[in-house]
């Protein structure tokens, strides 16, 4: 019995659709299963008789890449639209302030837009462990390494309370001092 009121407000459930594994990685972790913060991603092999060794270990990896690096999209081609012209539009302001060129605005709203897919894109992101190479030249690699096509399914970052809006309280607040 907990003398706490818990609720469930979140649940997910991952599973690969072909030959793969389920990868996690919990961070702040005080007892086995516990954490504040997980990653957790699929990493599928296009051949089935990859050795799911291999899978497991660079998948807890980037589990823990997942957890520190904070991507929200898996490639280029999962960023939304409304995602993509909103940073346009902050970029653009800020080329428009700087007083430079139009040839120049141009140049630094690609290199900033190209920043952005670096920082939210998974397969563009450095890899946290080793950033000379990228999440997808990793995947090359590993590709290279079992003989096979890996890639990843999908992927989640959860964390304890992320989403929670506390509501302020509008009324004076008392306190007290005591000498």
């Amino acid at each position: 019995m907990v003398g706490e009121n818990v609720k469930l407000r979140r649940g997910f459930a991952v599973s690969t659709m072909s030959h793969g594994v389920v990868c996690s990685y919990l961070h702040s972790s005080p007892q086995s299963g516990l954490g504040r913060i997980a990653g957790l991603l699929t990493m599928e092999a296009e051949d089935t008789k990859v050795s799911l060794d291999a899978l497991k270990k660079v998948g807890f990896s980037l589990a823990m890449h997942i957890v520190a690096a904070k991507p929200l999209f898996l490639s280029r081609g999962d960023v939304s639209s409304e995602a993509i012209e909103n940073e346009r539009d902050i970029i653009k302001s800020q080329a428009l302030n700087s007083g430079k060129s139009e040839i120049a605005m141009e140049k630094m709203m690609e290199g900033r837009l190209r920043k952005y897919f670096e920082e939210v894109v998974l397969l563009e992101q450095k890899f946290v462990m080793n950033d000379a190479i990228d999440i997808k030249n990793l995947l090359n690699d590993l590709s290279k390494e079992v003989g096979s096509s890996v890639k990843i399914g999908n992927f989640t970052r959860i964390e304890v309370g992320e989403g929670i809006q506390r509501v302020e309280d509008s009324s004076p607040s008392i306190t007290a001092h005591t000498a």
